[in-house]
């Protein structure tokens, strides 16, 4: 009897152990890209040379095979879809996690988007950029085109934000807030390129600005946000969910001109935003955390209770 008493208490010790060491939350990860020629065409699939589409089983220097074996090493599984042929239906979201908005064409019905507001209310999250390769390459559709701001602002500007035009001004960096929600991101810095800076109302109580954007802004056209404050990376907690918009594409290539995933801190801002995401937790004030549990003063009773019975 005793020894079958022992080998419960060490069972329910080991579930004990796994479940207190447990970092992050598995998550399900839908990543959404487009296809565009360079002349700013929509492509079939398997059509035409697209212009940088950023995939995820894209080796070269502006694919996204990094960040692919990034997410995964943090537990989470990344699957492609392209814009067109996907449908924002209920059945797709309950599978999903979090959601990644890559370079894209399509823009979401009020249905869709009625659909992705609820499942963000539930604990979705969402990760967004922008880019004037949405639209196809600058050097002919010019690098102010609004192909992404468009489909960007379709899906952000309900939630109090917007993403300017490319300002195409070179390579920036940034350098993120202390005492964020994502306390985790403390003097980290973003670095991307050419960039298209999010515009959040002055003193806005419902976004919160990670990483501010303190390079001028000259190229304002399509905003509706009057004299907004800028951001590299913003965040709007939804309930109990939670959008994050970050200000170019560039930290997610594997290499290349400008920007890639590992210049700065571009790999780790990256990983602890899908991170954060993933959890559907809802944001901590830092200036007044949770106390962390111990996991001996815990456990110890539990295992002493079923050791001494």
């Amino acid at each position: 009897m005793q020894r079958i008493r022992l080998s419960s208490a060490l069972v329910i010790f080991s579930l004990l152990l796994s479940a207190v060491g447990s970092v992050s939350n598995a998550a399900e990860i839908a990543y959404i890209h487009g296809r565009v020629a360079s002349n700013g065409d929509i492509l079939e699939e398997g059509e035409g040379n697209p212009f940088d589409p950023m995939l995820l089983s894209d080796t070269g220097s502006k694919g996204l095979s990094e960040f692919q074996l990034l997410v995964e090493g943090e537990g989470h599984t990344i699957r492609s879809f392209r814009d067109k042929d996907t449908l924002l239906t209920q059945e797709l979201l309950d599978q999903l996690d979090v959601i990644i908005f890559g370079l894209h064409q399509k823009i979401w019905t009020e249905e869709e988007k009625s659909l992705l507001d609820s499942w963000l209310r539930d604990g979705g999250g969402m990760f967004i950029y922008s880019d004037s390769a949405s639209g196809g390459s600058f050097s002919i559709v010019g690098a102010q085109n609004p192909v992404g701001q468009n489909v960007t602002n379709n899906l952000i500007a309900d939630y109090g934000m917007e993403v300017t035009v490319d300002q195409a001004d070179g390579v920036r960096t940034e350098r993120a807030n202390l005492d964020s929600s994502l306390p985790e991101l403390n003097n980290m810095d973003l670095q991307g390129e050419g960039v298209s800076p999010v515009a959040i109302a002055q003193d806005s109580t419902d976004v919160e600005i990670l990483i501010p954007y303190t390079s001028d802004v000259n190229q304002t056209q399509g905003l509706t946000i009057e004299d907004p404050d800028y951001a590299a990376l913003a965040l709007r907690q939804i309930d109990e969910g939670n959008i994050i918009v970050m200000f170019d594409r560039q930290p997610m290539w594997n290499s290349g001109p400008g920007s890639h995933i590992d210049r700065r801190d571009n790999r780790e801002i990256l990983a602890n935003v899908v991170n954060f995401l993933a959890a559907g937790a809802d944001v901590v004030d830092p200036v007044d955390p949770v106390d962390p549990v111990d996991p001996d003063a815990t456990i110890a009773p539990i295992l002493d209770l079923l050791l001494n019975e």
